[in-house]
Order: structure tokens, then C-alpha cells, then sequence
């Protein structure tokens, strides 16, 4: 009879498990999948890795990484390699230079419900992949052809297995942790190996086991991140020696800490701004989750968190190099805060009740602020885009009309709903941003339809130039022949009056050059002189 019910009760919980995740799976695959492939490359990451996935192909490079026919030192090539697979699959389009970074999205929404399973409960680790895959950074993220979302993935895989290895003391989890970490060095650089060794080392000394870190596979480790990740970096140190080094150990690692990289500078509360934002529509919660996480150090999951979550944000905000993405291998962590606090508040809504009150009125004061930019807005758009403000308008009502009806259930008691109205709320703008908005938007690109043009009229012998065309690197992605840049207006007349090739500029410009040539077309803020 015991034999029987424990049967019973592992195949209820199975079947459970199967459910959650094929509902996680459904889910986050709806959002990152939905028109994936429907919209040309956006400017200038996306069309930079574009052209990177490209020149693998055209070359046959898989090494050295090239951009516009000439070598550049840049990314890690893991993300280009896979999407480059993808190609072969899929074509190349637009739809295989991402899906991978939807793949990563997806698998990482699953692997933070794990996360959240094996620190806390399986409610937990639902509502925390519910949050994740809802907030707005990672959901456009997990959408565009860049390697972030691949290498939150391997980073959240981890702390995953180490804390899995942590617990219960199993070779064979420290050293899928360590498989992780070197695909994360493969992702993005040494990054992926700073933070999560940070991270992890301070978990150990504040929990005075540091004399157990021989029971944690080190050489093993060392030895699989020396296979997998190093062989590319030695391979590029041959090829090109110091050159190489000094980039992945000055420009793309102590530069951007000592100064700001490409202008890409920010305040110290620059990344406050960012998880207000990025974190939408869950942010209100973060202080009092994060609260809740600090007053609760002493557990072990807790702990961890703390100590990835805090010294990866203090030293990226020191860091003179400020970008959106640089936090984002926080987000699971932020989301497992905020599921923890739901789950809690959703067993005992007496302790937590005033904590949640106060992200409920933040929710209220997000919602005045986005009624009065959309008033703000609306008052001051360019008349090239007015066409699109009626879809804005629509947008912004759901967003206000979803945050109030959040706030409406939490004081009428009806907490579930309040929790719910927020992922249907992001669902529904994800479904107005690919049906209307984003058409929209295309219209004012214009690279892609006139770099398709020019490659049906251009003639052998004929050159292709860009003038004044911004930081748009899709100029380079979506034309089959190399591009000279010219610098000023005499190089741009010289160039016209040999009478041998298109030259991309803005439309602004255009008409300048109306002496020397003529404009072959335009499309939105873009046109071509010939």
C-alpha cells in the first residue's frame, strides 16, 4: 500500500513538472518566437554581428572574425558560429541570425524555474520564469541577433549546477558548472568568467568554506575551461599575436572599466535607471524583494544571490563604460527575487502586505509618468513619424490599463489576478509592438529594400560608398560588396564623378550632391546617389 501510494505521488509530482515546463516552454516561446524573423537587423549591434555571420560564410573563417572585408578583434565567435549553423538550416535571413539568442531566452526562462525549484519551491521558480521572460529588456533581447541572452544563459547554468554541487557534494555538478562558465568565456570573454568566480568566492568566504574548495573539482574544472574555451584564443594569438591580446585583455575588458568606450558613458545611479526600465513591468517590486532577500542572508540561496547580485552591480556602475546590457545576467536573479516575494506574500498575505502596497503605488506612480510622457511625446513628434501615434497611444493605454487593473485586484484581495494581469498585459504589448509598431518602424529604415535595389542594377566594376549614414552598420550587412566610407564632401564629389558606383547617405544630405549625381532612390531616412 506505501509502495503503491509513493508511486502514485512521484508520477502526480512528474506529471506536474512536465506541465510547468511544457507551460514555461509555450510561453516564452510565443514571446521570443512570434515574427522573429519578420524585421530587418536593427542598428548597430545586431547588423554588426549580422556582418560578422556573413564574412564566416563568404570567407570560410571561422576563426578571425571580419567586418566589411577587413579582420576585426571583437566578440568570442560562439554566438556567430551557432548562428551561423542556423544558416544552413533555416537560410540566411534574418529568422537564423537570431534564433538562437530565442533558443538561449527560452532555456533560460527554464533553467531559472530550476534555480528557483532547488532554492526555494516550484511555485517560486514558476513565478520567477513568469517574471523573467516577461520583463522588457529580456524580452527583446531574447528577440534580436546579439550574444547577451546566450551568455546569461550559460552564467544563470553556473549557479545552477554549483549550488546543485554545493548541496550535495557531486563531481558531476561542479563540473557541468564549470562546462558553463567556459562556454561563457566562449560567449563574451573573460567576463563570463569574473563574474561568476566573484560571485562564488564570496559566497564561500562569508560562509567560512573556503577550506572546501578542494572538494569542488578545481583542476577538473580548470582542465575543461582549458578545452573548450581556450583553443579559440590561442588559435587567434597565433594567427595574430599582441595585437590580439592587447584588445581582450585592454580594449574589451580594462579599458571599459578606466574610460568611457565609444562615448558610451553614464552617471554612477546609471544602472538604477536601467533596472527601473529594463525590469519593467516587475520593478516595483524589486525593493522590497531585495529587502527581503538582504534580511534573509542567512540562507544559503539568498546568500548567493546577494553575492552575485550586489558587487556585479556596484562594479558595473564604477565602471566608466555604461551600457543596458551589461546587467542583464542579473535579470534571473532579480526575477527570482521578485517570485520569492510573490510566493510568500501568496502563502501569507498578513506579514508581507504592506511591502507589496508600497510596489502597488509605485505601480500607480509608473503608470501617471507613462500618461503624462505619452501627452509629452505626442505634443513634441517629428512629422515623420506621426503615422505611428495612433499604435503608440494604443500601446501606452494598455500599458496604463494593465498596470491599474493590477492595482484595482491587489486592493480588492484578488492577489493571483493582480499577479496574472501583468504577464497578459506584456503579452498583448509584445503582440501590438510586431503586428503594428514594428511595420511601422521598417518604413523608416530603408537600408535593407535599397542595399536590395542597388545589388539588382549594380554592374561588375562598379563601387559601393556610404557618406553621413550614422552609426548604421546595416549599410555593411545588407550590401554583397564591401563599403568605402567617405570622410567629408570633397571625397563624396570625387567618388560621384567617377561615374562608378552608388554612394548611401541620409536623405538630409542628399541634396547637396544633386550636381554630381542623381538620387537612384530613397526609403525613409536613407537614400542612394548615383
Amino acid at each position: 500500500m506505501k509502495f503503491n501510494l509513493k508511486i502514485n505521488l512521484v508520477r502526480i509530482f512528474s506529471n506536474q513538472l512536465a506541465g510547468i515546463l511544457t507551460l514555461l516552454f509555450l510561453l516564452s516561446g510565443i514571446l521570443f518566437f512570434f515574427k522573429l524573423g519578420s524585421f530587418s537587423l536593427y542598428d548597430a549591434s545586431e547588423a554588426t554581428y549580422g556582418e560578422f555571420i556573413k564574412q564566416i560564410i563568404k570567407t570560410g573563417d571561422w576563426i578571425t572574425m571580419h567586418y566589411n572585408g577587413e579582420i576585426i578583434f571583437d566578440k568570442p565567435p560562439l554566438y556567430f558560429w551557432l548562428a551561423t549553423l542556423a544558416t544552413y538550416i533555416f537560410g540566411f535571413n534574418e529568422f537564423a541570425l537570431r534564433f538562437w539568442a530565442a533558443v538561449a531566452g527560452v532555456l533560460t526562462v527554464i533553467v531559472t524555474f530550476f534555480i528557483g525549484k532547488v532554492f526555494y519551491n516550484a511555485r517560486s521558480g514558476f513565478l520567477s520564469a513568469v517574471v523573467l521572460m516577461t520583463s522588457f529588456q529580456y524580452l527583446v533581447q531574447s528577440r534580436i541577433a546579439i550574444m547577451d541572452i546566450l551568455l546569461v544563459l550559460f552564467l544563470s547554468l553556473v549557479f545552477l549546477f554549483f549550488y546543485l554541487g554545493y548541496q550535495s557534494l557531486r563531481p558531476s555538478y561542479f563540473r557541468l558548472s564549470y562546462l558553463a562558465l567556459a562556454l561563457a568565456v566562449l560567449t563574451k570573454g573573460l567576463i563570463g568568467l569574473a563574474l561568476p568566480v566573484m560571485a562564488i568566492a564570496l559566497f564561500l568566504f562569508f560562509k567560512g568554506e573556503l577550506r572546501r574548495l578542494h572538494k569542488f573539482e578545481i583542476l577538473p574544472g580548470i582542465i575543461i575551461i582549458l578545452i573548450v574555451a581556450a583553443p579559440w584564443y590561442l588559435a587567434e594569438w597565433f594567427l595574430h599575436g599582441e595585437k590580439f591580446v592587447q584588445f581582450v585583455l585592454g580594449f574589451m575588458f580594462i579599458s571599459r572599466f578606466q574610460t568611457a568606450v565609444e562615448g558610451q558613458a553614464g552617471p554612477w545611479y546609471y544602472y538604477f535607471l536601467v533596472l527601473l526600465l529594463g525590469f519593467a513591468p516587475w520593478g516595483q517590486y524589486l525593493p522590497s524583494s531585495l529587502w527581503r532577500t538582504w534580511k534573509n542572508r542567512a540562507g544559503s540561496a539568498e546568500l548567493l544571490s546577494l553575492c552575485y547580485l550586489i558587487p556585479t552591480f556596484v562594479v558595473f556602475s564604477i565602471a566608466n563604460t555604461k551600457l543596458p546590457n551589461y546587467i542583464l545576467p542579473l535579470y534571473p536573479f532579480t526575477a527570482l527575487a521578485v517570485g520569492k516575494l510573490w510566493d510568500d506574500f501568496l502563502n501569507n498575505t498578513d506579514i508581507l502586505r504592506k511591502g507589496m502596497t508600497v510596489a502597488n503605488l509605485l505601480l500607480s506612480v509608473i503608470v501617471a509618468l507613462v500618461i503624462i510622457g505619452v501627452i509629452i511625446f505626442g505634443m513634441n513628434y517629428a512629422d515623420s513619424y506621426r503615422a505611428m501615434i495612433p499604435a503608440l497611444s494604443f500601446l501606452a493605454a494598455v500599458l496604463i490599463s494593465g498596470g491599474l487593473i493590477s492595482v484595482c485586484l491587489y486592493l480588492f484581495g484578488s492577489y493571483k489576478l493582480s499577479f496574472a494581469v501583468i504577464p497578459i498585459m506584456v503579452f498583448v504589448i509584445t503582440a501590438i509592438l510586431t503586428i503594428q509598431i514594428l511595420p511601422m518602424v521598417e518604413t523608416y529604415k530603408g537600408v535593407k529594400e535599397l542595399a536590395g535595389e542597388v545589388s539588382r542594377v549594380i554592374k561588375p566594376g562598379e563601387s559601393l560608398a556610404a557618406f553621413d549614414t550614422g552609426n548604421r552598420p546595416s549599410v555593411v550587412f545588407y550590401n554583397h560588396k564591401p563599403i568605402v566610407f567617405l570622410l567629408n564632401e570633397h571625397e563624396v564629389i570625387s567618388f560621384l564623378n567617377l561615374k562608378k558606383g552608388y554612394c548611401f547617405t541620409s536623405v538630409s544630405q542628399s541634396g547637396r550632391f544633386k550636381p554630381y549625381a542623381k538620387v537612384f532612390d530613397q526609403k525613409g531616412e536613407m537614400a542612394v546617389l548615383h
